[in-house]
């Protein structure tokens, strides 16, 4: 796999479309500083998705647009395209050539291409991961990342080594599995939460029973007083029913009259109506007419406009043309001049790059035949600087070797001396030892015995507190799991009373007057009235669509409420104002199934409410059922509803259909829902005071026991035997080093002096032998010298004929360069030539045309004014017939306006007299609801029937009412009591044993989660740390081969307990140096240093191609032959691509691409094959 084409267009300072063209091996970039030669490597990190504009060496990405020069414009678009050869099957596509493509627009839009077909930048990014050619590998090397690889910051050091090792992806699979992990440890939290919460109020409901039996009773004496209210207020209210009757006949004759009259006036006016319009009709049509007539008018003119501007341009265009004809000739001219001079000078450029070429042959063969006498040469000084080196050393190991000798000497008969003192003090501690041992021996056997009492009474203690241990956790088990259970309680608590609150079911006005208003106080319906949960669905069914009204108690907070939307333009709502509350009219005895049995208002104040909306309302098992009783029963007069909320009425109507979603609904549910969490959430908060006793009983029992005591002691018996037996081992140990130690000492004193009486034999001889290699010495240092001589002699020759073998290839591709220019210059005048020819045939067709168009464009204009002056003449009789019409409309409008006066007046009297009777009306109909309230309260409260009851005798109602009110008082006192207690108790463990099983879902899924990541990194850890040992053998290697033997170097991770992010740190010590720092080495050393590192990547997974802007710059000409060789070296698996200004790297390339600015701030490319321009020159 190699890059094949790298085209460039409106890129920096490249404007053209530039193509390079690259073969597999080296290819060398060149040219001066400032031309665009980084342009080139800039442009490949682009394209293939550097999104870094600093690495592109600009200040934001829209910047790498040619921005435009003194004498070119700037260009909208930079467009680069990349064609690899992806014949190794390196890149995971099925096609052999691969093509990518990146645009950007100057107004910020981007784009990429694959193959032609527009993609994603991440499509980009997976294709190159872990091939070493992304944006961040190791294919691009500049000058400035050589610091940045051996820098202190290491990441972009660690890039390159993960880049190798190929676990990118595993950490980007390891980064998202962290990020689901802290989503499912947060929803495990909150879950948590919802059942402590739920265990709570489970809890709470088994309180609430206690106080049932209580409020029962006080209910039962309550109603005993109420019913006698009752009786007491319906015989009051008939005598005012009759009263409102007889006023109510007078008011509705009175209207019946001031009906008629007002019939009679609208009849009038509908047929002076009906006049009107049609002629406002007629009037219409003759207006319509002229407003046509006026815009064919209109249409003329414009087109007469148009037909004269046209001769004008078509003149224009006559003159336009002789003008072109004209400077055609004269460019025809000119262009013959420039061909004849274009040719002449090929010419000359031809046989001036046939010279060229035999010069440069000559020059290579000269160098060639320097070069090979100079190495013989080096190779005869080698051999000589060999021999010198033999000597020295053979002279500097006879000088060693004697002084050697003389110092042992020396050293064992000091040696002798310490021996002989030894001996005698060692007899005298011996002695000591022996009397030491035996005492340490008693007082190991007593301590033996008192460490078994102790380890019994240890192991008693272990297992009575290990028992206690056992049931210590199981407890705290316990403990935690219900205090998560009350946590998730407590958020669920949490969650459904903002849900509640939020009113996010009703309309926007509903919920701005309950969530943004606070002075006034206002709540909905469905607020007001409860039920038990299997009839929630009834309920909000029955209250539709009155669940969202907002419920007042004057109509003056309902109108303060009303012009708060007003002025903050909220919408609308509806009020139910309790102090208007009509009386309910007369209707028959509710069944036993009426809906308002099993409802029950917040508040007795808000009952006539419920009863107005629920009167007709009777709850049954099924819409069978219900429409049996319509049917069979004559029950029209009622709504029939099941539990599921489908209902049927006497009119037909029939409400059914799926599950109930949104509305009273779903906040009657939100609330019932909340009313159980904290239920709960009582009963969960008991749970865990019980389990806290409990743990903390445990403990108290577990401190008895005193094991960390009993642990102490025995392990001070411990530590005491084993300082006793020490002590015996120590005495014995030493009592028998003693005894060893006095033979060693004599041994040693009989092998010193035999040592010291060889040693003095051996040091006579050696002098003779010493002279002879000083003599040796003298005449191999003569002979270097003088080779050394002739060596740099040849080498002055050697230079000079690289430097005229390096001027006739610089004459050869200028050549070469100017040959081919001449011949695009030639090509271009031949195309101009032909294109004038072409142009002179257009300009004759083109004057034939526009002259027959400026014949056409006369007569059209005569036309088209005759035609405007008979329009014209038209106008004014159309004029005359709306001006007519005109008058007869107002005169019919006047007393159209007249007559609706008179029909205003009458409807006024008529809507007094009507507003009189409907104040009326209200009153009994006030009066009538309460009457028929009290019958329907007696016949659902209290089973009593008050219609067939006579006008009750007078009684003490002051007694009555205080009766009622204190026993209502009493009821109040207790609160809200929930009846249905063990009911709900069940839902909410049902309720409570789901939020555990998912609970338990969630952290097996954690589990699971946690073990992936763990998978993930031993994976990952094992593949870098693997190619992490490879890199550092074959650092090393390199590194060696670099600087030499000698020369040492290390990779050390910093922290090795995490090699997924531990930083590499880079230790380098070439030879005769110890720096304490990569920071102490010179540029070259450092330049050296970063090779090594990458080409120790290359032997692990070579990148198929390697970009190296300027790496040479620091080094000497000696490491840039070592740097070369290596690339040699690689260049069979690689392809590399060298930007350089060094002599000696372009030599060795393959291929040489000169940039040049031939033209000020645009770059332009000159290239050469090597073995094309010696081809040529032969």
């Amino acid at each position: 796999m190699y890059l094949k084409k790298l085209s460039i267009q409106g890129f920096k300072s490249f404007v053209s479309v530039t193509d390079l063209h690259f073969d597999p091996g080296i290819t060398a970039i060149v040219g001066p500083n400032g031309c665009g030669k980084s342009n080139i490597v800039d442009a490949l990190r682009w394209v293939i998705g550097e999104q870094r504009a600093r690495v592109l060496r600009s200040g934001k990405m829209d910047s790498v647009i040619f921005n435009g020069t003194t004498s070119r414009r700037a260009v909208g678009l930079a467009e680069v395209q990349l064609t690899i050869a992806n014949n190794r099957g390196v890149l995971p596509l099925e096609y052999s050539e691969v093509i990518l493509g990146r645009r950007l627009y100057r107004s910020g839009e981007a784009e990429y291409l694959l193959n032609g077909v527009e993609c994603r930048l991440r499509d980009i990014t997976d294709l190159f991961t872990d091939t070493g050619m992304g944006a961040g590998a190791y294919s691009v090397i500049e000058l400035k990342m050589i610091d940045e690889i051996l820098s202190e910051n290491t990441q972009d050091r660690r890039r390159l080594f993960e880049e190798a090792s190929g676990i990118t992806r595993y950490k980007k699979r390891r980064g998202d599995a962290l990020r689901k992990l802290d989503q499912m440890q947060s929803d495990l939290a909150r879950v948590r939460d919802l059942t402590d919460e739920i265990s709570k109020r489970v809890r709470s409901l088994k309180r609430q029973a206690k106080i049932a039996e209580r409020y029962l009773r006080y209910k039962a004496e309550l109603r005993t007083a109420q019913i006698n209210l009752f009786k007491l207020e319906y015989s009051r209210l008939l005598t005012e029913e009759k009263n409102f009757e007889d006023e109510i006949i007078k008011i509705s004759d009175t209207c019946a009259g001031l009906t008629a009259q007002v019939r009679a006036s609208e009849a009038q006016l509908e047929a002076l109506r009906t006049r009107f319009v049609a002629e406002e009709k007629r009037a219409q049509r003759n207006r319509q007419a002229f407003v046509e007539h006026e815009q064919r008018i209109i249409k003329l003119e414009g087109d007469l406009r148009l037909e004269e501007a046209n001769q004008q341009t078509i003149a224009q265009n006559l003159d336009r043309l002789g003008l072109e004809r004209e400077a055609a000739v004269v460019e025809r001219e000119v262009l013959a001049k420039q061909r004849e001079s274009t040719e002449r000078e090929l010419s000359d450029a031809l046989s001036e790059a046939d010279k060229t070429a035999q010069l440069l042959n000559q020059a290579s063969t000269d160098r060639d035949i320097v070069r090979e006498q100079l190495k013989a040469f080096e190779l005869q000084s080698k051999a000589l600087e060999e021999t010198v080196k033999n000597l020295d050393q053979q002279k500097l190991n006879h000088q060693r070797h004697s002084d050697r000798l003389q110092g042992r000497i020396t050293h064992l008969q000091e040696e002798q001396n310490r021996l002989e003192d030894a001996w005698k003090s060692e007899e005298i501690a011996n002695r000591n030892a022996s009397r030491a041992a035996e005492d340490a021996k008693n007082a190991f056997e007593e301590a033996r015995e008192k460490l078994d009492h102790a380890r019994v009474a240890r192991q008693k203690a272990e297992v009575a507190h290990a028992a206690l241990e056992r049931e210590i956790s199981r407890a705290e088990e316990e403990a935690g799991r219900v205090e998560r259970q009350l946590a998730a309680k407590r958020a669920e608590v949490k969650i459904l009373e903002d849900l509640v609150n939020t009113y996010d079911f009703f309309p926007d006005a509903v919920r701005h007057l309950l969530t943004e208003v606070k002075d006034i106080q206002v709540t909905t319906l469905s607020d007001l009235i409860t039920c038990t949960s299997e009839y929630t669905a009834a309920l909000a069914a029955a209250l539709e669509p009155y669940g969202g009204c907002i419920v007042v108690d004057t109509e003056c907070v309902a109108k303060m409420a009303a012009e708060q939307l007003r002025s903050e333009d909220m919408g609308r709502a509806y009020f139910i104002v309790l102090e208007n509350i009509p009386l309910l009219p007369d209707s028959p005895e509710h069944p036993p199934g009426a809906l308002l049995n099993y409802v029950t208002p917040r508040d007795e104040v808000y009952r006539p409410v419920a009863e107005l909306l629920l009167q007709d309302v009777v709850l049954v098992e099924s819409l069978d059922r219900a429409r049996y009783l319509l049917d069979e029963k004559g029950g029209k007069a009622y709504r029939y509803i099941t539990p599921q909320g489908e209902w049927i009425d006497g009119r037909g109507v029939l409400y059914a259909g799926g599950s109930e979603e949104g509305g009273t609904y779903s906040h009657l549910s939100r609330r019932d829902s909340l009313r159980a969490a904290k239920d709960a959430y009582s009963e969960l908060q008991i749970q865990v005071d019980h389990a806290k006793s409990t743990l903390a009983g445990l403990r108290e029992e577990q401190s008895q026991i005193g094991l960390s005591k009993v642990i102490a002691q025995t392990r001070e018996v411990e530590r005491l035997y084993s300082e006793a037996d020490h002590a015996a081992q120590r005495n014995a140990q030493i009592r028998e080093l003693g005894s060893g130690q006095l033979a060693v000492l004599e041994r040693r004193q009989d092998q010193i002096a035999r040592e010291i009486a060889n040693l003095e034999e051996e040091a006579q001889p050696g002098g003779g032998q010493l002279i002879h290699i000083d003599e040796k010495l003298s005449e191999a240092e003569a002979s270097v010298k003088s080779m050394d001589k002739k060596i740099q002699s040849w080498r002055r020759q050697l230079e000079e004929m690289q430097n005229a073998c390096l001027n006739a290839h610089t004459a050869a591709v200028q050549a070469v360069a100017k040959r081919e220019s001449l011949e695009g210059d030639l090509q271009r005048i031949e195309q101009e030539q032909l294109r004038l020819d072409n142009q002179a045939e257009v300009h004759d067709e083109d004057h034939a045309a526009l002259v027959q168009m400026q014949q056409d464009a006369s007569v059209q204009v005569s036309e088209l004014t005759e035609q405007l002056k008979i329009e014209r003449t038209c106008r004014k009789d159309l004029d005359e017939i709306n001006t007519q019409d005109s008058s007869r409309e107002r005169e019919l409008r006047i007393e159209l306006e007249r007559i609706n006066e008179h029909v205003r007046k009458a409807q006024r009297s008529f809507q007094e007299a009507k507003e009189e009777e409907t104040n009326v009306q209200i009153k009994y109909s006030a009066v009538k609801a309460r009457r028929e309230d009290l019958q329907v309260r007696a016949g659902e409260e209290y089973q009593i029937e008050l219609s067939g009851i006579p006008e009750f005798e007078e009684v003490d109602d002051v007694v009555l009412r205080e009766e009622i009110q204190e026993t209502e008082r009493k009821l109040q006192s207790m609160g809200n009591v929930n009846a249905l207690a063990l009911e709900e108790y069940n839902k909410q463990n049902e309720r409570l044993e789901f939020m555990m099983e998912q609970r338990s879902d969630l952290e097996e899924a954690e589990k699971i989660l946690v073990q992936t990541i763990k998978e993930i990194n031993r994976t990952a850890s094992k593949q870098f740390l693997d190619t992490y040992v490879l890199i550092r053998e074959n650092f090393q290697k390199l590194f060696c081969e670099l600087f030499g033997e000698k020369a040492k170097c290390e990779l050390d991770l910093t922290e090795p307990d995490d090699v997924l992010e531990s930083p590499i740190a880079v230790i380098a010590r070439p030879s005769g140096k110890r720096p304490v720092s990569i920071a102490q080495l010179s540029s070259g050393e450092k330049t050296l240093t970063a090779i090594a590192l990458l080409f120790a990547i290359y032997l692990i997974k070579p990148s198929p191609f390697c970009f190296l802007d300027e790496v040479d710059a620091p080094l000497d000409d000696a490491n840039v032959d070592h740097f070369m060789r290596m690339i040699h070296r690689f260049s069979s698996e690689t392809q590399f691509i060298l930007v350089t200004h060094n002599k000696r790297t372009m030599e060795m390339a393959n291929r040489l691409y000169g940039v040049t600015m031939q033209e000020e701030g645009v770059s332009s490319l000159v290239s050469v094959r090597f073995e094309e321009a010696v081809a040529l020159g032969e």
